[in-house]
């Protein structure tokens, strides 16, 4: 079954507007991720690291850092180069397997609910965090490493007997990864499906409600509930006056609905084709050490001027497919600021959205969020960063403000600052190149194209509420 039923839209629209869940309730579901957290043996210490011996290495021949297996990821070096010369460089993780980010959906008396998972990764903060239904690497549901295979995987493997309601290739962060992309897909099923005591039913709006507590859930659920396709499906007058009544925010659903897609993704396309065609800027890849202003410190490799250093890890966690082991993992040298603009314009909510090229974008280029600042540049460099900056330190149109953790998995503790902020219609008349307003329907149309939206607007739009 591989076409989206206007029902099952319907419903998880209803869901997104369901926060209290018979099933589990919130309370039940921080009480549960508690207990978890209580009872979890995790050990996970920083230790120093010559990548001489041992389970990683640095390889001489490819001026990067590996395991033994030659499997997993690597770390090599990266440097941008523009007219000739190099104008930046740092590590890059080359990770060219896409994994699983999937999501479990199944209907309950009328309910939509999703299938929800208390999942700990290595470079959490806070030990679980709530992920999707399976989140594996290739490698962990080929079971490379010789652990177990993920749980639920068989529903995924045999996804064609069920309906999907998204199916796409997403990309990661682009200022770490090269290239990397993960496959987001919720799937829904009407099988009894055995919950494990890692999983329980939620529904979206209970996800969404879960966003305001910081660090709870992952950067895995946001990019997967970010790309539910809702435009471009044509609904009855009396599907649509359900869907209506549904949306407490009207400019909202106005710009879902009755939005300007066309005209919008039209002049956005020509820019990021021009900067793909014409743009001056390239990539090589070199070895770790010959990068000169990357050294290796203390078992860590860090730079001055960097966003972030190479840390190794020693891990414990009991109850993973692999219970111990050993890898390096990126910290960030301090928190980042993501920030979404929106206006009201002709009774229809726009979004502020910014053409950003990155050193690992799979295409050069993908749209970004208003504001994406690194700890390190934090200093306004155009009018908009200037405004959002100025209306932070005054409290100002603040919708939403929460702390948000980076993957896990290949990230030590990072934790990022994401902010949705209300513009008065004209306070930003003139817009700096590479900037753009977008309806909902235009980005929710663009958020189905492989790689357009980066991950950090993809993870601002999953905050939207109705």
């Amino acid at each position: 079954m591989n076409t989206i039923s206007n029902d099952s839209i319907i419903k998880i629209f209803e869901s997104w507007a369901t926060t209290e869940n018979p099933l589990n309730s919130t309370e039940e579901i921080l009480d549960w991720v508690k207990e978890k957290n209580e009872a979890a043996a995790v050990r996970i210490r920083k230790v120093p690291y010559d990548y001489k011996d041992g389970d990683w290495f640095y390889d001489e021949k490819e001026g990067m850092i590996r395991n033994k297996n030659h499997t997993f990821f690597q770390i090599s070096g990266l440097q941008k180069i523009r007219d000739c010369s190099v104008v930046s460089e740092q590590p890059i993780i080359i990770q060219n397997e896409i994994g699983y980010l999937g999501i479990i959906g199944k209907v309950f008396n009328g309910v939509m609910y999703f299938l929800m998972q208390a999942k700990i990764e290595p470079g959490n903060v806070n030990k679980i965090q709530i992920s999707p239904t399976i989140q594996a690497t290739k490698s962990n549901f080929m079971q490379t490493h010789g652990g177990k295979a993920p749980a639920y995987l068989d529903y995924f493997s045999h996804k064609k007997n069920y309906e999907i309601i998204e199916d796409q290739i997403q990309s990661e962060q682009s200022s770490r990864f090269l290239g990397k992309r993960n496959r987001n897909i919720i799937i829904i099923v009407e099988d009894d499906v055995p919950v494990l005591d890692s999983h329980k039913w939620m529904t979206l709006g209970q996800i969404k409600q879960l966003m305001h507590y910081d660090n709870l859930v992952n950067m895995d659920t946001r990019t997967v509930i970010s790309c539910i396709p809702f435009a471009l499906k044509e609904f009855s007058e009396k599907e649509s006056k359900r869907i209506y009544s549904l949306f407490s925010d009207k400019a909202l659903y106005e710009s879902l609905f009755h939005g300007s897609a066309g005209y919008s993704i039209n002049r956005i396309y020509q820019y990021l084709n021009e900067i793909k065609m014409l743009g001056r800027e390239s990539i090589q890849l070199v070895p770790l050490e010959s990068m000169k202003s990357w050294k290796f410190n203390h078992g860590e490799f860090c730079s001055d001027i960097g966003d972030f250093r190479i840390v190794y890890c020693d891990i414990s966690i009991e109850g993973r497919e692999v219970k111990r082991w050993s890898q390096p993992l990126l910290e960030a040298n301090g928190p980042s600021v993501f920030g979404l603009m929106c206006r009201i314009k002709d009774g229809k909510k726009q979004f502020l959205i910014h053409a950003k090229t990155e050193v690992g974008c799979f295409d050069h280029v993908e749209i970004g969020p208003s504001v994406q600042c690194e700890y390190t540049h934090m200093k306004p460099s155009d009018t908009v960063e200037a405004v959002f900056k100025d209306k932070m330190e005054r409290k100002d149109g603040i919708l939403f403000e929460g702390v948000f953790s980076e993957e896990g998995g290949r990230f030590y503790q990072e934790q990022n600052r994401n902010v949705i902020m209300m513009l008065d219609e004209d306070e930003l008349p003139d817009l700096p190149e590479g900037y753009f307003w977008a309806d909902f329907q235009t980005l929710n149309i663009l958020i189905q194209f492989n790689n357009c939206l980066n991950i950090q607007l993809r993870n601002l739009l999953s905050i939207l509420d109705l």
